[in-house]
């Protein structure tokens, strides 16, 4: 018979990169990125000087960077769920309240 080694904590995601970040936290990463990188230019060209321009940009590039990282990395304690995982959760639960009634839609 067998014997297979079963890691200590089974309920996180596995960080199959590098045993940093998982598949899904890359995907933020490079979503993220590809916007940030996308905008960049356009907001860097707008600057009168080079110094004005790159805080333009890291101005620019914040909130983006924030929201990517809560997404990825924000776990809710109290839930044992991502922040992404439950807001998903969150928006077919809204979507669904009231589908079960029979009889017109007022």
């Amino acid at each position: 018979m067998r014997k297979e080694t079963v890691p200590v904590d089974m309920s996180s995601e596995q960080k199959s990169i590098l045993g940093i970040i998982s598949k899904r936290q890359l995907i933020y990463f490079i979503i993220g990125g590809s916007i940030i990188y996308s905008y960049t230019p356009t907001v860097f060209n707008l600057g009168p000087n080079i110094l004005i321009s790159i805080i333009m940009c890291l101005m620019a590039a914040t909130p983006t960077g924030a929201v990517v990282f809560f997404l990825a990395f924000y776990k809710l304690e109290k839930r044992q769920l991502s922040l992404d995982q439950y807001l998903l959760i969150k928006a077919q639960y809204r979507t669904q309240l009231g589908s079960w009634r029979k009889g017109r839609r007022i």
